[in-house]
């Protein structure tokens, strides 16, 4: 009988229709004071189930302890204070559901205040949706209409940009050609209005140019070819193809014309009479000027002579001769010397070339 019981309290504790929150499946919404309503008839019922729940608990507690209690021992008296003890803990747990109770019942006006203000928010916020979803709707269809519109004027501007670029880029190839044309003719203004410096020819690329030594008219100028290319460059090139410039005066940039020419005339009023003297043997002895080294190479009769001329001959610099190479037997190079004091570049290969051959000694 008592495990009975027990199966049947179980089943009552676990019954769906102890759970307030339960309703069945399909169930549309309910209103708020249909819920109050139904909740207060279900707390009615649950009250009074639960009252018989306690007493049942307690004849099942009674049944339990059947085996163990000894019925003939115990006397009214215990029984009446063990009575009383749980008439006590009834009445005690009795005042403390009351008191939630009536706290739930404080609690549900406002509950229903506020569910009352949800539901108009509720509302409220389901009309301003509607608003926004229809002035969305119009803005979006406003917004495809002027964005249609301006990727035609962007179509537009692009064509347009295209033709300009090409336009652009005409101009500036125009203009880039003109800046070089007018930094050459500046260029080329300002080399004419040096002092000493006469143009003898001009072509469409190439100037002939004579640079003069201020003060000594008894030296020949010096006469170079000017050639300017398209990549802003030029090119100096003495006309006596037996003359060698520095390498560093040959080529430059068209902005550097008047610095290196301005060098180079002073490279050549401080080497023109070597130079001259350098045209001169040319035309009389087999010789290659080597003006980087500054050494003069002669070839007189299979014989290879090396002279070093020292910076500033002829007027502070001597000459003299380093080395001497070639087919049979050779004197060492400081065995031979002209029978003058200080010899100039002329007395060392008159000397040089009047010499007894070496394979006849």
């Amino acid at each position: 009988m008592a495990e009975a019981a027990q199966r049947l309290l179980d089943s009552l504790r676990n019954s769906p229709c102890l759970d307030v929150r339960h309703k069945e499946e399909g169930d549309g919404e309910i209103p708020a004071k249909v819920l109050v309503d139904y909740s207060m008839e279900r707390r009615r019922k649950q009250k009074m189930l639960c009252s018989q729940l306690q007493v049942l608990r307690f004849l099942l507690e009674l049944l339990q302890e059947e085996d163990t209690a000894n019925w003939e021992e115990m006397s009214p008296e215990l029984l009446n204070k063990e009575v009383e003890e749980v008439k006590k803990k009834w009445k005690s747990l009795r005042s403390e559901y009351q008191e939630k109770v009536n706290e739930v019942e404080e609690l549900i006006p406002q509950l229903l205040e506020k569910i009352q203000l949800i539901q108009e928010r509720k509302t409220q916020l389901e009309e301003a949706m509607e608003r926004y979803q229809a002035q969305a709707k119009e803005r979006l269809q406003h917004l495809q209409e002027v964005f249609q519109e301006q990727q035609l004027v962007v179509q537009k501007c692009q064509v347009q940009m295209e033709q300009l670029k090409d336009e652009v880029q005409t101009l500036e190839q125009s203009v880039d050609r003109w800046i070089r044309t007018v930094n050459r003719d500046s260029k080329l203004a300002g080399l004419l209005s040096m002092h000493g410096v006469s143009l003898l020819a001009v072509g469409e690329n190439e100037l002939l140019l004579d640079l003069h030594i201020i003060g000594k008219t008894e030296m020949p100028p010096l006469r170079v070819n000017l050639h300017l290319s398209s990549e802003g460059e030029f090119q100096l090139a003495p006309e006596d193809a037996k003359l060698t410039l520095p390498p560093e005066l040959q080529r430059g940039a068209t902005s550097h014309i008047v610095p290196i020419i301005l060098e180079l005339q002073c490279w050549y009023r401080s080497h023109a009479r070597l130079l001259k003297e350098l045209k001169e043997l040319h035309e009389r002895f087999a010789i290659e000027w080597r003006p980087a080294e500054r050494q003069l190479l002669f070839l007189h009769r299979n014989k290879q002579h090396r002279l070093a001329i020292g910076a500033g001959y002829p007027v502070s610099g001597g000459v003299w001769l380093l080395s001497v190479t070639g087919a049979g037997p050779c004197d060492t190079a400081d065995k031979l010397k002209p029978p003058v004091e200080n010899p100039s570049l002329s007395d060392w290969l008159e000397y040089l070339h009047g010499y007894p051959d070496y394979s006849t000694q």
